[in-house]
């Protein structure tokens, strides 16, 4: 038996989230269209699911962002590799 499970994707976002669970497009978002529609796309498909995730808990931002020393060591923590 094969199974299949969605991605978890974590967003710090609300309106983001807000986009992707109500679809909604109107004039100030549909510079977004093509990657809006691939995430609604494959939210509906079941592929992945989107979650909220507060910006403190974002453990995405060590790879994207430049993080103080404390916050760094957290988030180094989190993701396994430092005890």
């Amino acid at each position: 038996m094969l199974l299949i499970y969605a991605t978890r994707v974590l967003i710090d976002n609300q309106g983001a989230l807000d986009l992707i669970k109500s679809r909604h497009i109107n004039d100030h978002t549909k510079y977004i269209d093509t990657k809006y529609q691939y995430i609604c796309d494959h939210e509906n498909n079941g592929d992945i699911r989107t979650k909220y995730v507060s910006t403190e808990d974002q453990v995405a931002d060590i790879m994207t962002k430049p993080l103080g020393t404390k916050k760094f060591l957290h988030f180094c923590v989190l993701i396994g590799i430092k005890k």
